[in-house]
C-alpha cells in the first residue's frame, strides 16, 4: 500500500512539474514572439539655407538623422516603405521617401536613418511663412516630423500582415544663433509617439 501511495504521490509530482515547465516555455515563447512596434527617435535636424521674401516663399534645406530601433526579441522588421514629412503649424513642408527599400531590421537593433530636405522658392500661406520668421526672431522654430511606415513582422520566413505605423515628432525646437545666417540645429533629440 506505501509503494501505491509513493507511486501515485510521485506521478502527482511529475504531472505538476511537467505543466510548470510547459507553462514556462508557453511564456517563454509567448514573451520572445509578442509583436512590438517600431521605435523611431530624432537625434539631429540641421537647418541650412533658411530664406523667406515677400511673396511668401521659403528656401531651405532640411538634414534629418534618426535611429530606427526593433525592440522585438525574435522578430525582424521588414519595411515595405517608410517616408519623411517635415511640418510647420501641421502643414507639410516636404517629404521624402527613405531609400533604399525594401530594407529589414533584425531582432534588437538599431538602424540610422538619414534623409535630405529642399524647398527653394517654393509659395506657402502667408501665415506660415510669418509664424517661422516670428519663431526665428525669437531664437528657434518648432517644426515637427511624421514617419509613415507600411512594414510587416518575420520571423523566418513567416511573416504577419502588412502594418501602417504613423509616428510623429513635434514639437522639434530648432535653434537659429543670432548673426548665423540661416543655419539652426536640434536643441535636443526626440522620441517620437504613434498617433
Amino acid at each position: 500500500m506505501a509503494t501505491t501511495k509513493t507511486s501515485s504521490n510521485l506521478h502527482l509530482l511529475s504531472a505538476a512539474i511537467y505543466f510548470i515547465i510547459i507553462s514556462l516555455l508557453a511564456v517563454l515563447l509567448w514573451l520572445a514572439l509578442t509583436p512590438h512596434a517600431p521605435r523611431f527617435q530624432l537625434t539631429s535636424l540641421i537647418v541650412t539655407s533658411l530664406a523667406t521674401n515677400t511673396a511668401a516663399e521659403l528656401t531651405a534645406k532640411f538634414h534629418v538623422n534618426a535611429v530606427l530601433s526593433n525592440p522585438n526579441f525574435a522578430l525582424s522588421v521588414c519595411y515595405e516603405t517608410l517616408r519623411l514629412a517635415l511640418l510647420f503649424d501641421n502643414l507639410t513642408i516636404s517629404a521624402i521617401p527613405v531609400q533604399p527599400l525594401p530594407f529589414s531590421t533584425a531582432a534588437q537593433t538599431d538602424t540610422p536613418v538619414r534623409a535630405r530636405f529642399s524647398v527653394a522658392h517654393r509659395p506657402f500661406p502667408n501665415g506660415i511663412v510669418r509664424g517661422i520668421i516670428e519663431q526665428r526672431g525669437g531664437g528657434s522654430v518648432s517644426f515637427g516630423v511624421t514617419v509613415l511606415a507600411r512594414f510587416r513582422l518575420t520571423c523566418g520566413a513567416l511573416g504577419t500582415r502588412v502594418r501602417t505605423l504613423r509616428l510623429e515628432c513635434y514639437p522639434l525646437q530648432v535653434a537659429f544663433p543670432p548673426r548665423n545666417h540661416g543655419t539652426g540645429s536640434l536643441v535636443a533629440p526626440s522620441d517620437c509617439y504613434a498617433v
